[in-house]
């Protein structure tokens, strides 16, 4: 079954989707060791910054041209985030000592802050049809499908 891909990017390597919601990850069959954990640390920095990198690309867009103007990074970086959801749903969920050193070594208030301005461009854009850009409705397409609910559902 598909997962929301924001959420997901970071579920497998360190429970994102728990953290910014601010609930306790629950035990999964499939355990890493204490070795994967730089692997899984770098996992969260690098969906974090792309994240944060996509939301403030989206922010910017306020009108047609601008939202022609972000479609080039959009599509990018949704490129970017779907490989990295690919690279974590291929790695077993991190067991809990590997979680907590994942968890410690992010901000997590600075997660919840990215997923919502995240979701809140989106929303934005989404209500505005993409302020009238093709380009930037075709980039985001991606991300939108991944999400419950999307097309690729």
């Amino acid at each position: 079954m598909k997962k929301l891909l924001l959420l997901s990017l970071l579920a497998a390597p360190v429970a994102f989707a728990d953290i910014s919601l601010g609930r306790t990850p629950q035990p999964a069959a499939a355990q890493s060791t204490a070795a994967d954990s730089a692997e899984y640390v770098t996992m969260a920095q690098e969906v974090l910054g792309s994240l944060k990198e996509l939301a403030g690309v989206l922010s910017g867009v306020k009108d047609t041209a601008t939202a022609d103007a972000a479609a080039p990074q959009v599509n990018e970086m949704a490129n970017r985030l779907l490989v990295l959801q690919a690279r974590s749903e291929s790695m077993p969920r991190p067991g809990a000592e590997v979680e907590m050193q994942v968890r410690n070594s992010i901000n997590v208030q600075e997660v919840q802050q990215v997923v919502r301005d995240f979701l809140g461009s989106v929303i934005r854009i989404g209500l505005s049809n993409g302020y009238g850009s093709e380009a930037l409705l075709n980039a985001l397409a991606p991300i939108l499908n991944a999400m419950p609910g999307g097309a690729a559902e």
